[in-house]
C-alpha cells in the first residue's frame, strides 16, 4: 500500500478498548474541555484553544493538514462511548509523509486527566507505532518531552523509546514566551 493510498481516507485504528479516529466538529467541546485543564497544559508549549470556536478551528486545521499529508491526527475515544478523550498524532519533522525517504516522524499526545493512569495512552501509542511501521514505513519516531513530565517519559520508555539527550531552550511557550528545555527520545524500527 502506498502512502497516497494510506492518506486517501482517514485511517481508523482499533484496540481492545479504543477507537482512534478522525476528529470532527462535534468533538470541539470535548477537545476544549480537556485542554482547559491546567494539569494537562502545564507540560505543553501552549495553553490549548481559548474558546469553543478556536477548538473547532483547530480540528479543521488538523484535518486540512491530514489532506496535505503533513499530519496524521487521531482523536482517542473509548469504543463504547465515542466521546473524545485525547489526541495522538504523527508529523514528519520536515516535509510530508509523501517525501522519500521519509524524514523522522514526531509523535505527540494528550489525554484528559480523568483517563490518566489507566493504560489508555499506552494502548493508543502502541496502535499508532504499529500503524507507522506497517503502513507508513517509519524508520524513526521521536518525541519531545518536558523534563518534568515524568509520566510521559515513563510511557515512552515503556514503549521502547530511548532518551537521546536534552535540547536546551528548544521550545518557546506560545503564551508565557519562556524558552523550555525538552528531552528528546527516539524509537528506531531496526
Amino acid at each position: 500500500m502506498s502512502v497516497n493510498e494510506v492518506f486517501a481516507q482517514f485511517p481508523v485504528l482499533r484496540t481492545e478498548r479504543l477507537t482512534l479516529r478522525q476528529m470532527r466538529p462535534a468533538d470541539a467541546e470535548a477537545l476544549f474541555e480537556f485542554y482547559s485543564d491546567e494539569q494537562l497544559t502545564r507540560f505543553l508549549d501552549w495553553n490549548g484553544p481559548v474558546s469553543l470556536e478556536q477548538a473547532d478551528e483547530l480540528i479543521a486545521a488538523w484535518n486540512r493538514q491530514f489532506t496535505e499529508m503533513r499530519l496524521c491526527p487521531w482523536g482517542i475515544t473509548l469504543t463504547a462511548e465515542d466521546r473524545l478523550i485525547g489526541s495522538i498524532m504523527y508529523m514528519p519533522v520536515r516535509g510530508t509523509f509523501a517525501d522519500e525517504p521519509l524524514f523522522p516522524v514526531t509523535v505527540g499526545f494528550e489525554l484528559a486527566r480523568s483517563h490518566w493512569s489507566k493504560g489508555i495512552m499506552s494502548e493508543a501509542l502502541q496502535a499508532v507505532l504499529i500503524f507507522g511501521r506497517e503502513k507508513l514505513h517509519v524508520h524513526r519516531v521521536q518525541a519531545e518531552v518536558l523534563p518534568e513530565n515524568k509520566a510521559s517519559l515513563r510511557l515512552l520508555e515503556k514503549c521502547g523509546f530511548r532518551q537521546e539527550g536534552v535540547l536546551r531552550q528548544y521550545l518557546l511557550h506560545e503564551v508565557s514566551r519562556v524558552f523550555m528545555d525538552v528531552i528528546i527520545l527516539a524509537l528506531l524500527s531496526s
